[in-house]
Parts: structure tokens; sequence; C-alpha cells
């Protein structure tokens, strides 16, 4: 039976093990089929279902998915397979991206967590002439994951958007552009109600500029901040690194107090070590990153014309208006009230 290994397979893209669980519920809901024979037939021990940290790697996986579609006949298996995986199966990710104030803010931190699932492939957001915006997906190394690993991947990232802006993909998404040819039987991509293109150079969602700031129901900063933690530990813990935005966040609510790279991480609950690592690993230093933080929180406040310029200077950390001045013509280019004046001006 094959376990994991991540020394050895360090270097071979992996997926959270709790997949597993999906396709064998899949199997025995769905199909009345009974998934061990199945799991045992592909050398995977059943036991690792229920390991939420395990991962396996995708050249363990992949013949799990055809022994699937072999014994059901099914060629959407990875289709069917979307409605039985859960949240739980997530490690807490799901429920982030739930708590996240837009879409367009979920759509991002998507991105930049999507490593704690799987580092099969990585998603990367770009935005387009027409101010669309591209998640377009590339797969890490050369081994390919298998086609119906691959139809499970966008349906499940199509349904997971719907759940989270509580409306339907036509709402907020433009079209998919997949790489894969286009398939004998198109009724399950044309249920999703979203224009497919097929045989495109790269796999991508485009997502309707006007719909990036769609608010979402879920929207709750003190929830996202508690599931984040043991995420953020996490990606910590195995090297990965930890996205921008959750670190500027940590941050932006010490700015009143005395800032460090100690209290940092200790906000986070991991060592100052693996917050200097991950620092390293975006090229960024820990006076960069205050640096950074301040300047998205003064332009935050600036827009709000009750916070006094005394006001914006305590609460991101300066002692006087005038070294908030300072800053901020080394930032914008320009005074914080005139900042503030041309936002008033196109807002009104």
């Amino acid at each position: 039976m094959s376990t994991p290994t991540p020394a050895a397979d360090a270097c071979i893209p992996s997926t959270l093990a709790t997949v597993v669980r999906c396709l064998a519920t899949t199997l025995r809901q769905h199909y009345g089929i009974d998934p061990l024979p199945v799991l045992q037939r592909v050398g995977i021990d059943p036991q690792i279902m229920h390991a939420p940290d395990a991962r396996l790697p995708i050249t363990s996986l992949s013949p799990l998915w055809l022994a699937c579609v072999e014994v059901t006949g099914d060629a959407n298996f990875g289709i069917r397979a979307v409605r039985y995986h859960h949240s739980a199966n997530l490690y807490g990710m799901d429920l982030a991206l739930y708590a996240c104030a837009t879409l367009g803010e979920a759509v991002q931190r998507h991105v930049q967590l999507v490593n704690l699932v799987s580092t099969v492939g990585q998603p990367s957001l770009m935005q387009d002439g027409a101010g669309d915006w591209r998640m377009e997906f590339r797969v890490n190394g050369a081994y390919m994951p298998t086609s119906f690993a691959r139809d499970f991947y966008w349906h499940f990232h199509v349904r997971m958007f719907e759940r989270l802006a509580g409306k339907p993909a036509a709402t907020f998404l433009r079209r998919i552009d997949l790489a894969r040819v286009g398939p004998a039987d198109r009724q399950a991509w044309d249920a999703l109600e979203v224009p497919i293109h097929f045989g495109q150079p790269l796999s991508a969602m485009v997502f309707h500029g006007g719909a990036w700031n769609l608010p979402l129901p879920g929207a709750n900063p003190r929830l996202l901040a508690q599931v984040e933690r043991p995420i953020l530990q996490y990606l910590a813990q195995h090297g990965m690194p930890l996205p921008l935005s959750a670190l500027r966040a940590r941050l932006a609510e010490q700015l009143t107090v005395r800032a460090s790279l100690d209290e940092l991480a200790g906000t986070l609950g991991i060592a100052r070590e693996q917050l200097d690592a991950t620092l390293s690993q975006h090229g960024l230093s820990f006076a960069q990153l205050l640096d950074q933080t301040r300047e998205a929180q003064a332009l935050l406040l600036l827009r709000d014309p009750q916070w006094a310029m005394q006001q914006i200077a305590e609460r991101i950390g300066f002692g006087s208006a005038s070294s908030l001045i300072r800053a901020f013509r080394r930032w914008q280019g320009m005074t914080p009230l005139a900042f503030r004046k041309l936002h008033l001006k196109t807002q009104g």
C-alpha cells in the first residue's frame, strides 16, 4: 500500500489525500460501487482518507482517477465527483474564501492559498485590456493530470465561486477557456451556462471586470482572521510562501503599537524564522512589508473624509501628520490632502 512520503516525493506535484475520500464517496453514493477494492487495486491505503494532513503524489492519484472511470464506465466521472467534494476536504480554505468581502478578494486569496490543497498546478491572475480578470492555470512539472481530474478542477471552481457569490456563474464569468479538446457530449459543460471555448492555448476562467467588487454574503473579517491562522501555519510549516495580503492584514492590526517581525510572527502563531523565510521568498524585508502596509492603510483611510490627518498618522504608526505627508509624497507623489480631494472628486 502507498503511504505519503514527503521527503521522497518533494519534487513531484502532490494533492491533499482528502481527494481520495471524495472519489471513494462518489463511487459509493453515486454509483453504488464499493471503493475499497478500487483503492487497493491502485495501491492506496484506505486509511489515508482519514488523515487530514496527508498528501499523495499525482503519480498515485492519476491511476485512481483512471480506475474510477473504468469501473463506472462514465467519462464524466470527474464532473460527477464535484458534488461530493465538501469544504471539510479543503483544510478550511473554502471557509476562508467564504468570509472574504468581495468576489475579487476571494479569487485573489484562492490563487495565493491554492498550494495548500495541491501543488499540481499554479493559477495566476491578470487583467486584460477590457478590464476582465483571467485566472489562468499552468501545470507544474512535466506530469500531466488526467483529463478527468482536470474536468473536476474546472467544474469544482465554477460551483465554488457560485456558492461564494450566491449567484449563478453567468453573472460573474465572461467565459471559460480550456486547453482540452471538446468532448463528444457537451451536456455537462452546457449545464454551467457559461460560454466554454475548447482547444485554447491555456486554460482560464475569465471574470467580468464589473463583478470583481461584487460583495459576498458571507463577508466576515473576524471569521477570516480565525480560519486563516491555521492555514498560514500549515503553509509556513511546509515551507510554502504565505500570501502577502494575509501578512499585511495582520500587520495592519499592529500599526498603532510598535510593529515588529517578532510581534507579527507571534500573531500568526509561527516561528520568527518561518516568517523571515517567507518574506525572503517574496523578496521583501520586514521594513518593506511595514511600509507597504502603512501605504495601503493610508489610502483606505483617506477615502473617508471623517478621518483627520493626525488621526490617520496615528492609526498607521506615525507620530505626526508631517511624517504622514512626507511618507505619502514618497508613496504616491502627492500630498494626502491632494489624494483625498482627487478621490472625492472622482466619487462625486
